[in-house]
């Protein structure tokens, strides 16, 4: 009887079991990878920190990762960077839809104000992640069709520092120096005639004072003999009103009946 060949039976089993995975994969794991969807983004400054693989979220819920970062030459802006992201399936309502729908529903959420933007993972690396958020409030920036790119896009919004810079950059720093410097021109100048004119009145406030307290002077004398019958008539009130106290029947008879 002729021995099987090893090799051949071998052979035969290796090629049966790539057979069966690479069906297994075509007929499902291509169904899942076909309803990815990679949108594009176009962010406004730098995009330092940000690094393939890096996260997408949605209000703090992961719904994807970074999946490519491109250098496109272009003859408009020179150099654009396109940010491609990866939308886990599992994160739409059914968590079953097709490619299609998936394109369908987050235009929908775009047309609703649906947008990205950067932020910081760890200020100590600098590693940056994508935020999904609805910015209803901010223009939408589309910029695919401008370059070409036949891509699915979400708008993005200028993230925390590239808002702080474009806010500085509005400032009129010339123009506040030119003010300071005018301001502080006009105050040399004037300070020699406000220190004549504060000398002039302190010495005018002396003179007052000086005449009302010298000891010859009118004005004190008035003064001390207007305090002498201030304190007379209240000497007289009060010994009126001790008598009423003891007497108070002189209120109705008057003082001469007793």
């Amino acid at each position: 009887m002729k021995t099987p060949n090893k090799r051949i039976i071998g052979g035969f089993l290796i090629f049966g079991f790539l057979l069966i995975m690479g069906s297994l994969l075509f007929f499902f794991g291509g169904r899942m990878e076909r309803n990815y969807v990679t949108p594009v983004l176009f962010f406004e400054g730098s995009v330092k920190g940000l690094n393939i693989g890096a996260g997408v979220y949605f209000r703090g819920v992961p719904v994807g990762r970074v999946e490519k970062i491109q250098l496109v030459p272009n003859n408009q802006d020179k150099v654009i960077i396109p940010v491609y992201i990866r939308i886990d399936p599992q994160m739409s309502p059914s968590g079953k839809m097709s490619r299609t729908q998936m394109h369908d529903w987050i235009r929908d959420l775009v047309k609703h104000g649906l947008k990205g933007k950067l932020q910081t993972q760890s200020v100590l690396t600098g590693q940056m992640t994508i935020e999904l958020d609805f910015y209803p409030q901010y223009p939408e920036r589309m910029l695919a069709e401008k370059y070409g790119i036949n891509e699915l896009e979400i708008p993005t919004v200028p993230s925390m520092l590239d808002e702080l810079s474009q806010n500085l950059e509005k400032i009129p720093l010339s123009d506040i120096s030119t003010n300071i410097n005018g301001l502080l021109k006009h105050l040399n100048e004037d300070i020699p005639t406000l220190l004549q004119q504060s000398t002039a009145a302190v010495t005018s406030i002396n003179k007052l004072a000086n005449s009302i307290s010298g000891p010859g002077s009118t004005t004190m004398s008035d003064l001390n003999k207007m305090i002498r019958n201030v304190s007379d008539a209240a000497k007289s009130v009060s010994r009126l009103s001790d008598y009423l106290e003891r007497h108070p029947e002189a209120m109705l008879k008057g003082k001469g009946g007793y």
